[in-house]
């Protein structure tokens, strides 16, 4: 096989890896057992971050057009095609289906999806190849013909989604709404020049303790402010704020410190977030997190 090739399947398995078995969504039990959910969510995932890193290799590796991209992965995904952003109702809501829902959205739940897809399935897995591959760092991963097939697996794969996840009836306005929004921050993506909206000394000197303090800030701000007198509003903002912060940290690292960004960022959702779900009955969790953490720690040690 293509050693290109190769590599573009390894980011496309992280993506789903990532954001849905080591999150929890998918346990690893499900997608060992169930012979279609891994492959769906690996055809869905692995082509949208695929398409993805390949606009952002195009344009420009800029990483606010990083975010942006990402930003348009997770409105479309969870606002267009399963539709958790309406629906209130959906299994994985908790408080979030009251707390911030106004207009018929719920809108806490909408940032922080968006915000962890950002992260997660689309700017982690694509990071973490650049410091394993650094030779394809600058490369198109994808001629012509894998763009198409790419394509054709993300349409597909979303078409299941939409059919068998996202039966819910959004309200029209509101999900016309969603797709201006989602085309709206691709066009952003296109034209941004900016590298960085924030300065600071503190991620450049620290970079693994500073991913480590992103990711633990996010998941506070997402599972215990709404459990507080804090309106909804400033939730969401103080999410895109770390978030805005966090995406102006890489052009001040060089490539080892941007790896030990990413490191740190995933070390809280890799070792004590996954041994709080196999403590919680998710079985496989704790130790295919912890595992993953120290293999990848391996390689930026090596």
């Amino acid at each position: 096989m293509e050693r290109r090739i190769r590599v573009a399947l390894v980011m496309s398995f992280l993506s789903p890896f990532f954001a849905e078995v080591l999150s929890g969504s998918t346990p690893p039990l499900e997608a060992l057992t169930n012979p279609l959910s891994f492959p769906l969510l690996w055809a869905y995932y692995g082509a949208g971050v695929l398409l993805v890193r390949e606009a952002w290799v195009r344009w420009g590796r800029n990483y606010l057009r990083l975010m942006l991209l990402g930003f348009v992965y997770g409105i479309v995904e969870e606002g267009l095609v399963i539709k958790s952003w309406f629906n209130p109702k959906w299994p994985d809501l908790g408080i979030l289906g009251v707390y911030g829902r106004a207009w018929g959205v719920n809108t806490v739940w909408a940032v922080w999806l968006t915000i962890f897809h950002s992260l997660m399935s689309i700017a982690v897995p694509i990071m973490v190849i650049d410091a394993l591959y650094p030779e394809f760092r600058n490369e198109s991963l994808l001629g012509k013909r894998g763009i198409l097939l790419t394509s054709a697996s993300f349409l597909l794969s979303g078409a299941v989604f939409f059919a068998v996840l996202g039966s819910y009836r959004a309200p029209a306005l509101q999900y016309l709404l969603t797709a201006i929004l989602s085309i709206s921050l691709l066009l952003m993506a296109r034209k941004i020049k900016r590298e960085a909206l924030f300065d600071g000394t503190f991620p450049r000197r620290h970079p693994f303790l500073y991913g480590l303090l992103v990711s633990s800030i996010l998941f506070l701000i997402s599972t215990t402010l709404p459990r507080s007198p804090m309106p909804p509003v400033v939730t969401s903002l103080l999410g895109l704020l770390v978030t805005l912060h966090f995406y102006s940290t890489p052009a001040r690292l060089d490539e080892r410190g941007k790896y030990a960004l990413v490191i740190g960022f995933l070390a809280f959702w890799l070792v004590p977030y996954d041994i709080i779900l196999e403590l919680n009955g998710i079985r496989g969790e704790g130790l295919l997190g912890a595992g993953t953490f120290v293999l990848l720690a391996w390689k930026l040690r090596k």
